[in-house]
């Protein structure tokens, strides 16, 4: 498939891989046609995703480059990677917008803008490349983007960029090695396979559960996770949905449906399934739950982030068709209402100059827009009809029950999902009333509505939340999900958002009815007393980081949270733990090695003084005896 660009045919391949990166380059060395150069870019980059994501409803498109030592360097794209390339092109364009405002003159605002076009760019290339080595040089191009990106933060966040870079280049490089099992025991790692390989031969077993770390660190699930919360207490709001919220999630998870079900075939592993699924379980309880004691918006943010990674992977996991659709759908929808989540804090953030919970409050009514979409997005990752986030969990609780008829285990898996969406519901409540409910603190009295480049893409975000929730059998199921996977989707379940939608604000209108004429009465301020002291104001001031303090105070799980907040379930503190060990061990050993032959080379050197001390004697007739032997030596090497 050829586009006509400049006045020139190109394959839309390289256009969508160059296009963006030739663009940031320019940017970054014209700094002052940057905002033009990236608006060409990221807006063609957009356009042409749609071209592409149109015409992959109706065929796969392939096209080889080149042939190297057996190996076929081909672009394939069908409507699985197709609708993924038309997500990333507009987040990449939606973040940009944002930061038009949000990232104006602070320091290396052009190296950040470069890194986005970089970054989009080798996203590209992952999700055009037909080929698993092919794939593989665009996925590490990504780790030096991130680190580059990640390097521009609002504080010093150089040990945020170097744990990414840790944590993701060791599961790169298991994910390599992934690879190159498979490349020897079959020798042809194209896409599309001939036949789905079967997981019954313990190399394919092995070569599966390598390239499996490789995608789910991408993803960000747990254990491989800890990088995105570090992160989030250094980098600005545009990055953190750039990155973790949003394109990570879409490779991450793209990469993981593609490895299962079209390269191998799990659903004929039960082991590998139960695998899946603990990791989805452990990763949705376990991080919504050191969510729920953060006060920093950016970090509880972060862990919400790795909480929703665990319904894709879970239902991804299930094996069953409804199940992974949801996982697939989830995967959109997450990374639609966490990008919206993350720019309205960072909006929040722009105007209050913090996102610590305990100095926030009451920015509601300075911030109605701000508000409108952090409670919509709020309310869709809580899992809350008829909005997108609780479609896609439905339907992996679908996939869930219906893994019943194969494992006994179906129920622990039901309950971590439900119980998840319990307490991401209750954080969600603490984080609204923190930012914008409760009693306003007052040095933001004079907070206003974020700027225009802010609110927007924001306020598309929230929207998507709602139509992709109401209209969801209509346009994303039918249009992106269902065409992408192999198989055919039975639903077991029955909803009607439209009715459900009808009657919730039926419901919504009446309490507002009750509200206005029953108890809407102006409350009576009063001084408040403690010990028969007058509180100020401030001092007063009820704050969210108290919501669900109880929990905290419990024994058990504040020596749990305690832990974990200690390092205790971060996988990089082990890895840095060996990796020191080993420097340590091997430092000393290299010394050893260079003190022995340092000792066994003057040893050489002494006795060879010796030996010639002896020689040499100073005598006339050794000297002469020397020589004749010396001619004798060179004769008979003349002989010879």
């Amino acid at each position: 498939m050829n586009v006509d660009f400049l006045g020139l045919e190109f394959p839309i391949y390289y256009v969508m891989i160059l296009l963006p990166a030739i663009a940031g380059l320019l940017g970054f060395l014209i700094n002052r046609l940057r905002s033009e150069f990236n608006l060409l870019g990221f807006f063609l980059t957009l356009w042409f995703a749609i071209k592409l994501f149109i015409k992959t409803r109706t065929e796969v498109l392939s096209f080889n480059i080149a042939t190297f030592a057996g190996i076929d360097f081909t672009f394939y794209v069908d409507s699985l990677s197709g609708f993924i390339i038309l997500f990333s092109a507009l987040f990449g364009f939606l973040i940009w917008f944002y930061s038009l405002r949000a990232m104006s003159k602070t320091p290396r605002e052009r190296v950040y803008h470069l890194y986005i076009a970089l970054t989009l760019s080798a996203t590209n290339g992952v999700l055009l490349t037909g080929n698993l080595i092919f794939l593989l040089i665009f996925w590490n191009v990504l780790v030096f983007t991130l680190y580059g990106i990640l390097l521009v933060g609002k504080k010093d966040s150089s040990f945020a960029a170097r744990k990414a870079v840790t944590i993701i280049g060791v599961s790169d490089y298991i994910l390599m090695l992934g690879i190159v099992i498979l490349l020897i025991k079959t020798g042809n790692i194209n896409f599309p396979v001939e036949q789905k390989l079967l997981l019954n031969d313990p190399w394919y077993i092995t070569s599966y559960l390598f390239i499996l770390v490789g995608a789910i660190a991408k993803a960000g699930a747990m254990p491989l996770h800890t990088w995105i919360p570090e992160a989030a207490k250094a980098v600005p709001a545009g990055t953190m949905a750039y990155i973790p919220a949003s394109l990570d999630k879409l490779l991450g998870i793209y990469f993981l449906v593609r490895i299962s079900y079209f390269f191998f075939d799990i659903a004929g592993s039960m082991p590998v399934r139960i695998i899946l699924m603990i990791i989805g379980s452990v990763t949705i309880v376990a991080a919504v739950g050191m969510a729920m004691i953060q006060k920093e918006a950016m970090r509880l943010l972060s862990f919400h982030a790795v909480s929703q990674v665990g319904y894709m992977v879970l239902g991804i996991g299930t094996g069953i068709p409804i199940g992974i659709a949801g996982g697939l759908f989830h995967m959109i929808n997450h990374a639609i209402y966490k990008a919206c989540l993350f720019l309205s804090a960072g909006s929040v953030e722009y105007r209050a100059r913090t996102t610590n919970l305990d100095n926030l409050g009451g920015l509601g009514t300075k911030m109605p827009v701000t508000l409108f979409t952090f409670l919509i997005s709020a309310l869709a990752i809580s899992g809350v009809p008829p909005l997108n986030g609780f479609f896609s969990k439905w339907m992996v609780y679908q996939g869930i029950v219906e893994f019943g008829s194969e494992s006994n285990l179906w129920p622990i898996f039901l309950v971590a999902a439900t119980f998840g969406s319990i307490l991401t519901l209750a954080s969600f409540l603490k984080i609204t009333y923190s930012l914008f409910l409760g009693e306003r603190p007052k040095p933001l009295n004079k907070v206003r509505e974020a700027r225009f480049e802010m609110v927007v893409p924001s306020l598309i975000l929230a929207l998507l939340c709602i139509i992709f929730g109401v209209f969801a059998y209509q346009i994303p199921l039918k249009n992106l999900i269902y065409p992408a996977l192999p198989f055919r989707i039975v639903e077991t379940g029955i909803w009607l958002p439209m009715l459900a939608t009808i009657l919730i604000i039926v419901g919504i209108i009446i309490g507002l009815i009750i509200f206005l004429f029953g108890t809407a009465v102006k409350p009576r301020r009063s001084r408040v007393f403690v010990g028969g002291e007058v509180l100020e104001e401030e001092a007063a001031r009820m704050t969210g980081p108290n919501f669900y303090s109880s929990v905290y105070s419990l024994d058990m799980l504040k020596k749990t949270y305690d832990f974990g907040e200690g390092g205790a379930f971060d996988f990089f503190n082990y890895l840095n733990g060996v990796a020191s060990g080993f420097a340590v061990m091997f430092k000393d050993v290299i010394n050893r090695l260079i003190v022995a032959i340092y000792e066994y080379i003057g040893k050489l050197i002494r006795v060879f003084g010796q030996l010639t001390s002896f020689l040499h004697t100073g005598e006339l007739y050794t000297y002469v005896g020397w020589i004749i032997l010396g001619g004798i030596i060179i004769l008979m090497l003349l002989v010879l």
